[in-house]
């Protein structure tokens, strides 16, 4: 993915999570008033896109590249072939890292 690419596009139905190899890239979300908003960063060795396979919903974010970044790229079904297990960790662990504060509170507001 080039520089200034998307990975994920707001308000989607996900069929990719991706791992991300090099690269970095930024998370934008949307306001109360659908403004969009930088939330985050990634950078390799982070994943992006996993919360919405786990809570099977639509996209809450922009994912855009800072950088020019090879990712790696799981399908939806084979995630939840290969995750079916783990989910409960990973929801855990997402749940404690302030990263993640945007989407919670974006799923609270569509709740």
């Amino acid at each position: 993915c080039r520089k200034g690419e998307y990975l994920i596009h707001y308000d989607q139905e996900p069929d990719w999570f991706y791992i991300l190899v090099e690269g970095k890239v930024e998370v934008y979300g949307r306001d109360r008033d659908e403004r969009m908003l930088k939330v985050c960063e990634f950078q390799a060795g982070d994943c992006v896109g996993e919360l919405e396979f786990m809570y099977g919903h639509r996209t809450v974010a922009d994912v855009r590249a800072k950088t020019d970044v090879r990712a790696a790229r799981l399908h939806r079904q084979h995630f939840e072939l290969c995750m079916g297990p783990a989910v409960d960790l990973l929801a855990r662990s997402r749940a404690e890292d302030e990263k993640f504060d945007y989407y919670h509170e974006r799923r609270r507001r569509e709740l």
